[in-house]
């Protein structure tokens, strides 16, 4: 069994089906769901005490041996 919750963006969409479905017959039904999905932004903590900012990244410098 498969189930994908999604917010498609646009008219068309597309939904990966696993291998083990492959050659079988498979069902597909779509319905509005009546739950609301949240996102959840992930945010660094501010106990961390980084004052980032100013920061600069320089990948020259990153990959100078």
């Amino acid at each position: 069994m498969l189930r994908q919750v999604m917010i498609p963006s646009k008219e068309n969409s597309t939904i990966s089906i696993p291998p083990e479905f492959y050659g079988r017959e498979v069902e597909i039904i779509v319905f509005p769901s009546e739950t609301q999905v949240l996102k959840v932004e992930k945010k660094l903590p501010h106990y961390i005490g980084l004052d980032m900012s100013g920061f600069q990244f320089n990948r020259d410098e990153i990959n100078a041996r």
